[in-house]
């Protein structure tokens, strides 16, 4: 029997999600879920994502899907057929962490800064220094 599980999140940012998803080794398909918002009377149309394993991209096997809730993506999935060779709280783990690692590179490039140094710490954590050059 399934049980799917829907996890909110704070991913908001679609181009840096499907960046993380490639930076993970996953494949993606997109899919559109069309809402119709009756107090505006817009249509609003974003894309859910369905995530694969990696030179895999048959409907049937994606392993996990994120959905667009109007704010936010929602990751679901089902933990009963979890099937990679991964504990799934250590991939939500890096999931968020490189989401935020690529908010955070690239707010800082449109704020002006350029990335000189990165260091990876020994509990996982990403110690990142950025410069700007004032032009006065």
């Amino acid at each position: 029997m399934s049980h799917f599980s829907k996890i909110k999140t704070n991913i908001t940012n679609f181009d840096n999600l499907i960046k993380t998803i490639k930076e993970l080794g996953f494949n993606y398909r997109l899919f559109s879920n069309t809402i119709n918002y009756i107090y505006t009377n817009q249509e609003v149309k974003e894309q859910d994502i369905l995530i694969y394993k990696l030179n895999e991209c048959s409907k049937e096997n994606h392993i996990f899907t994120f959905v667009w809730d109007v704010n936010e993506y929602h990751l679901v999935v089902d933990l009963q057929l979890w099937s990679l060779d991964m504990d799934f709280s250590y991939l939500i783990d890096r999931l968020f962490q490189q989401y935020a690692y690529n908010m955070v590179v690239d707010t800082s490039y449109v704020s002006g800064f350029q990335k000189i140094k990165e260091k990876l710490n020994d509990d996982g954590s990403i110690k990142l220094t950025f410069q700007r050059w004032n032009n006065g």
